[in-house]
């Protein structure tokens, strides 16, 4: 594993791993010149920060190495760049590639309705301090932004290089994809919150099968990322857990089914409540607390999304008419209906969050819990066994 791990247990990373460099870089708070969260700047060649080439110079030498000491033994290697992230930063040439001059900025980075939107929106624009962001500020770190990611391009470029150049692209499956999107401007912030825009939400995800199965082709409907991992397993003859409760899409790529799922969840926010009024003097570079991170849910189905807060203004868009996200339409008369099945859809499935859907039986009759009731019966015996004590208090410790 080369690069951030935000997965597995990071004092175990070495019972995980043969080999291991974890690094996770934050915001690149340490760095002087990122000072505010729209900051984009050069970052320097040798600087401890760029580990975008680092990485893949690692991923690289791990896979030569591989190849010549294990023969045709199967080799696993999970990337996990930085980039492209806050803040907006990358070495030259990838610095200056992108001319801001020709940068579209997003619609929304001024016209949208705060009003209409959570809270925890208007709260970290004014955290982040996004009334001094000039079109030229924000110009300048998405043509950095671009940058960044043809960094990531270039590097993945390399690993299938080195993957062809020592005949290893027809026996290995590549898997690439994000953890999420960048407000990048959208709505007059940058970063991500916990709320559900089509720019954090919707990640990019390609998959190179070994013998060119699906080249060229691309997956329309409407799938989650839980589904990669079945989805892999299967691509590798790996039997599926039960307890994975994705859906593999391998048949419907090989029958070039698109139609995708009838609804996908996504969930983001911690334990932390939303802060409804911005700290007066408060400055951050990136949304830490006190801005959100209120929990909150997205349900999507055909063009409508919904998305419910814990704690703060929902929202409901159809993204059909409205593919900015400009009109909030959660609370309108003329969508009640709408709401109020996409409602019920989010509770069903966050109910049904950990239960994989096989059909009407377990695939060789193998469940995914103890199913059985005998814990139940032990709590009524004990309940029965305290209703002859004498207090309450002695009732609570028993």
């Amino acid at each position: 594993m080369f690069g951030k791990n935000h997965l597995f247990t990071y004092e175990r990373l070495g019972d995980v791993w043969d080999e291991l460099h974890e690094v996770c870089l934050g915001n690149y708070d340490g760095h002087p010149l990122y000072e505010s969260s729209y900051s984009s700047f050069e970052l320097e060649e040798d600087h401890p920060y760029n580990k975008t080439g680092q990485l893949t110079e690692e991923t690289i030498d791990f896979i030569e190495r591989s190849t010549s000491e294990h023969g045709d033994q199967p080799f696993f290697a999970w990337v996990n760049y930085q980039d492209p992230h806050p803040a907006f930063t990358c070495p030259q040439p990838y610095k200056d590639l992108f001319d801001p001059n020709d940068v579209e900025l997003p619609s929304s980075f001024t016209s949208y309705d705060a009003d209409s939107q959570p809270v925890r929106n208007a709260v970290w624009r004014q955290h982040s301090e996004m009334d001094s962001c000039s079109e030229a500020d924000i110009r300048s770190a998405i043509a950095t932004y671009m940058g960044q990611t043809r960094y990531v391009d270039d590097s993945v470029g390399r690993i299938l290089d080195t993957l062809q150049r020592l005949d290893l692209d027809r026996s290995t499956v590549v898997l690439f994809f994000s953890d999420h999107g960048e407000l990048l401007g959208d709505f007059g912030m940058t970063h991500k919150l916990p709320v559900f825009y089509e720019c954090l939400a919707k990640i990019p995800a390609i998959i190179r099968h070994p013998d060119g199965r699906w080249s060229g082709s691309s997956f329309e409907g409407l799938t989650e990322e839980v589904d990669l991992a079945p989805t892999l397993l299967e691509m590798l003859g790996v039997p599926i857990p039960p307890t994975m409760v994705g859906k593999s899409w391998v048949q419907a790529l090989d029958q070039n089914d698109d139609s995708g799922k009838n609804s996908i969840l996504c969930e983001a926010g911690g334990g932390a409540p939303t802060a409804k009024e911005a700290t007066s003097g408060l400055r951050l570079k990136a949304p830490q607390l006190p801005t959100s991170l209120g929990p909150g849910a997205m349900i999507r189905q055909g063009d409508w999304k919904l998305s419910i807060y814990h704690d703060d203004h929902c929202e409901l868009y159809n993204l059909e008419a409205d593919p900015n996200e400009l009109r909030n339409r959660y609370g309108d008369p003329d969508c009640a209906d709408k709401q109020a099945e996409l409602t019920t859809e989010l509770s069903k499935r966050l109910l049904g969050v950990k239960v994989r859907d096989v059909g009407t039986r377990w695939p060789d009759n193998q469940h995914p819990v103890d199913v059985r009731f005998e814990p139940l019966q032990k709590m009524s015996v004990d309940l029965a066994d305290i209703t002859g004590l004498e207090s309450p208090k002695a009732a609570a410790e028993k």
